[in-house]
């Protein structure tokens, strides 16, 4: 991917929380300190968890609240190819942001999240996107810091922005929970694994279920074994840069094949 001039850049903007969310006004204040092209196009209402569905069954409803402020009763990715086909038709845009997502998404998040499921759907229309997330103290949504994120996001866009990066990559960034001048450094990441189970399962009636998660409701779950990804030496997990108050920068890809069991398998369905 090639360096991107942020000045002359068109840039669209999204993310899961709803086209009303804090995050996604900070990042639009952001994205706007280096253009003046900037364009929304986000859920109507909160879409957490949609990871990367598109909507294929029903009608979606654009909604036009300024000049470059749009709202889509459709999810994440929905947005995304509603943006750049039929809003963005005159110029696609140079960049993608996602966020600033209220919670961290690092580690198995990645396949739930509608914020990273957006970037995801930017990097197969081939638009350079970036995930942002800012994590928060457990149980306290409504209490999020962005000091971290505000103080940050700016610097670490031009950089990444001015250096590029590979055109089978998008980014996910994510800001701990802490005072901007409490954040230790930038690390390179890769995606690690939670240690517990995030997933709360409610059954408020017989048959009847809500889902919810540990981080919100701050409510204890059993430990499970985790799906271990491999660990890159040299690197920090997304996982332990959060909790250690580092910010984490993790690039992610969709090539999802693991290319350690492929020999192992054809060997054993050939016998």
């Amino acid at each position: 991917m090639p360096p991107i001039n942020l000045k002359d850049a068109r840039i669209l903007l999204t993310n899961d929380d709803g086209y009303s969310a804090q995050g996604l006004k900070l990042l639009k204040e952001i994205a706007e300190q280096f253009s003046d092209d900037v364009w929304v196009v986000a859920p109507e209402v909160e879409k957490s968890g949609a990871s990367h569905a598109l909507t294929f069954k029903g009608e979606m409803r654009l909604k036009k609240h300024d000049e470059k402020l749009f709202s889509l009763d459709g999810s994440p990715s929905d947005c995304v190819a509603i943006g750049l086909d039929k809003v963005l038709t005159d110029r696609r845009p140079d960049l993608i942001l996602s966020g600033i997502n209220s919670g961290c998404n690092v580690g198995e998040d990645v396949t739930y999240s509608g914020t990273i499921a957006a970037a995801m759907e930017g990097l197969i229309r081939r638009v350079p996107s970036i995930a942002i997330s800012q994590n928060y103290e457990s149980g306290k949504k409504n209490e999020i810091l962005w000091d971290a994120s505000q103080t940050y996001l700016p610097g670490i866009l031009k950089k990444i922005a001015e250096e590029g990066w590979d055109g089978n990559v998008f980014i996910s960034i994510n800001f701990p929970h802490c005072a901007a001048k409490e954040v230790k450094d930038i690390q390179i990441t890769t995606q690690g694994n939670r240690d517990t189970d995030d997933l709360v399962i409610y059954e408020k009636e017989r048959n009847i279920f809500r889902f919810g998660l540990r981080r919100r409701l701050e409510e204890s779950v059993s430990k499970i074994p985790p799906a271990a990804n491999d660990p890159v030496e040299g690197f920090m997990t997304d996982v332990k840069a959060v909790a250690d108050r580092h910010i984490s920068i993790t690039p992610l890809h969709l090539d999802l094949t693991h290319v350690g069991s492929l020999k192992s398998l054809k060997k054993g369905i050939k016998q």
